[in-house]
């Protein structure tokens, strides 16, 4: 018999959608996986959220919608779309809707199965859809990707924490950084970072690593990701506080946590990129990064989700 799995989704807003993320990425092997729905108007955008099952992991689905109906007690979200596919029908669902994508103005993102010639100082990035965040689709990871163009510098260090499908190393080895350390505690992530890593040609530039920036009981996160392989970077003596580019797409409460760590990773004239925000979660992260010492000198915004940038108080802002 022909493989299938099973797809579950639901059609949610912005502060949903992240609380959907989490759950599906808790129970779910292969994570979750966002598009935004374009509508066309000043509305803000709905935010489909998918997750596929393989056959072996079916028993999980009764957790997953036991698990919904409780969130939906607190936050009302529509009930999910269950669907078995095919392995034909999941190649199909996997393709359908991710074409070319430009980012800002000089990043380009293209699927594997669709050719592609660069006009003349575009940066092409091969990224194609999968089981982890980072495709490109998600207001937060355009933010960060513009902001890219203007804060990679020739010869920067970047560290990227929470890189996901890496998209944004990849990004800031293209546009010319030195090195890039791109972290993330989830080995399904890890996994496909190094393949499209690999496949962008830049594993001379980015490396990975199976760390945190800070303990994870300070994330609260689940108890399994706190083995022994999953290390706190900023312990392992593999790094000086010298990044002069620190990248943070991630939860806004996350963030928050970590603007110490933040502060204590960058240059004296170091720039740091965090995303993740939706607009009612703004001032927490704010006042987290100026308790931590930290200036927000730049403010970015797609549809409801914010990207703040900014460095040290104490530096001499070159970007205003």
């Amino acid at each position: 018999m022909p493989m299938k799995c099973i797809e579950i989704s639901i059609e949610t807003d912005n502060e949903a959608a992240e609380a959907v993320c989490a759950l599906f990425n808790e129970y779910s092997q292969g994570g979750a996986i966002i598009e935004e729905l374009w509508n066309g108007t000043a509305k803000p955008s709905i935010i489909r959220v998918k997750t596929f099952l393989s056959p072996q992991h079916s028993a999980t689905l009764p957790r997953i919608e036991e698990a919904l109906w409780h969130l939906g007690q607190i936050y009302p979200i529509p009930s999910p779309s269950v669907r078995w596919l095919s392995e034909a029908d999941w190649m199909d669902k996997w393709k359908a809707g991710y074409e070319l994508q430009r980012i800002g103005h000089r990043i380009v993102i293209r699927p594997s199965w669709q050719p592609y010639t660069a006009a003349q100082g575009e940066i092409v990035i091969q990224l194609d859809p999968g089981m982890a965040f980072g495709t490109g689709l998600h207001p937060s990871t355009r933010l960060c990707l513009a902001a890219l163009e203007d804060y990679v510098q020739p010869g920067v260090r970047v560290l990227d924490v929470g890189t996901g499908s890496g998209i944004l190393a990849i990004a800031a080895a293209k546009l010319g950084a030195a090195s890039v350390v791109a972290l993330d505690v989830d080995p399904v992530a890890l996994e496909v970072a190094r393949e499209n890593v690999v496949g962008n040609n830049v594993e001379e530039t980015v490396s990975l690593e199976r760390a945190s920036l800070h303990s994870l009981s300070s994330y609260g996160l689940l108890d399994d990701l706190a083995g022994h392989d999953v290390q706190v970077f900023n312990a392992l003596g593999n790094w000086n506080g010298t990044f002069d580019l620190l990248l943070m797409n991630i939860l806004a409460k996350i963030i928050a946590q970590l603007a110490r760590a933040i502060a204590s990773c960058l240059t004296a004239k170091g720039s740091f990129v965090v995303s993740g925000i939706i607009q009612p979660q703004e001032d927490e992260v704010r006042q987290a990064l100026t308790a931590a010492g930290l200036k927000v000198e730049e403010r970015r915004v797609h549809t409801d989700w914010v990207a703040l940038i900014g460095g040290k108080e104490s530096r001499q802002s070159d970007h205003g």
